[in-house]
């Protein structure tokens, strides 16, 4: 299990591909001395297994910004990663990186890794997850409530036996008519016996993923990095019920500070330590995304809790009348439905 920081390209020798990393080994963010393009590098060496030809190993990418068309879906989650495991066990990657990893369907098993030139100039997020066999009907859950959208997908029948849910995920089926729960967690354990809760929204909740799903889960106040550029509205820092989420505006990385208009991350750290709370996803904190699907992936770690606690260099304080702006988002959100 590791997290991973991509540095923004003006901070980054490596033009946009250099990266900071975090594992259970370590007690403060390390520069990779490999870029992130780099087959060798921590990621690359992940997500290298995505290239086997083993047609009994499960392998799934998926991405709302696919690497080959580079054409957004809109009307899916807000997703990103990539699965591969066999019987024994296996790998998840959760990422804020489109049009990654930058391979085809039709060139799966000829590609060579690298890492698309789309994802460079902002920060990006990573977390890697090694888990037993046991873990893959929960993540096929999270994945069919996030309406994940795979580019590359093999489901041999041993997985599907036992996690039929990636059928549905790998063929894009709706949750059932009469579905009324919108919403999916569960606590996974990684191979390393570390408990990871999972969390993920179908966009018929109709809410922040992270303000409404995620911190009252948890029961703790968060401060929250995501997308806050283009023309999409954001929430902003919502306060005032117990459960608080705040904006990050400002971060701090080991090779210098940056904005969250230099940002693509998508992470979260709880606000007491006495709960130390880290979540990594792929869903924006804009009004936008209340009618997409989404999700992250939070454990409670006080090495990497510190870590990305004091990474948080400012967040956006709350505004008065809170509650009556986010009304007033949700209402303007289903207007343009």
């Amino acid at each position: 299990m590791f997290v991973g920081l991509k540095l923004p390209a003006f901070l980054d020798k490596f033009n946009g591909r250099g990266f900071v990393y975090l594992d259970s080994s370590q007690a403060n963010w390390i520069l990779s001395p490999l870029p992130i393009s780099s087959p060798s590098s921590a990621i690359g060496a992940t997500v290298k297994d995505l290239y086997s030809k083993d047609k009994e190993t499960l392998k799934i990418a998926y991405n709302d910004d696919w690497p080959d068309t580079h054409k957004a879906n809109g009307g899916r989650g807000h997703s990103k990663g990539v699965a591969v495991a066999n019987l024994e066990g296996g790998f998840w990657l959760i990422h804020s990186v489109p049009n990654f990893p930058p391979i085809t369907w039709k060139k799966v098993l000829t590609a060579k890794y690298d890492y698309p030139e789309s994802g460079t100039k902002f920060a990006q997020s990573l977390f890697c997850i090694s888990f037993d066999v046991d873990a893959l009907p929960a993540i096929s859950q999270y994945m069919r409530y996030a309406q994940v959208t795979p580019f590359i997908a093999n489901l041999p029948q041993s997985i599907k036996l036992l996690a039929p849910y990636f059928d549905d995920v790998i063929h894009r089926r709706s949750l059932s008519r009469g579905e009324t729960v919108f919403t999916f967690s569960k606590t996974i354990k990684t191979r390393q016996g570390v408990d990871v809760t999972i969390f993920s929204k179908h966009k018929k909740f109709g809410e922040d993923l992270w303000h409404d799903f995620i911190a009252p889960s948890l029961k703790t106040s968060l401060a929250v990095e995501t997308w806050r550029n283009g023309a999409a509205q954001d929430i902003g820092s919502q306060c005032g019920d117990g459960a608080n989420v705040y904006d990050v505006t400002q971060v701090q990385l080991p090779s210098g500070s940056f904005s969250s208009s230099k940002d693509h991350s998508k992470w979260g750290v709880s606000m007491n330590e006495s709960m130390p709370y880290s979540c990594i996803g792929d869903i924006n904190r804009q009004a936008s995304q209340f009618k997409r699907g989404g999700g992250a992936a939070c454990i409670q770690s006080k090495t990497l809790w510190k870590t990305l606690h004091n990474s948080v260099l400012s967040f956006e304080a709350c505004k008065i009348n809170k509650k009556k702006t986010e009304g007033a988002l949700k209402k303007n959100v289903l207007n343009q439905s």
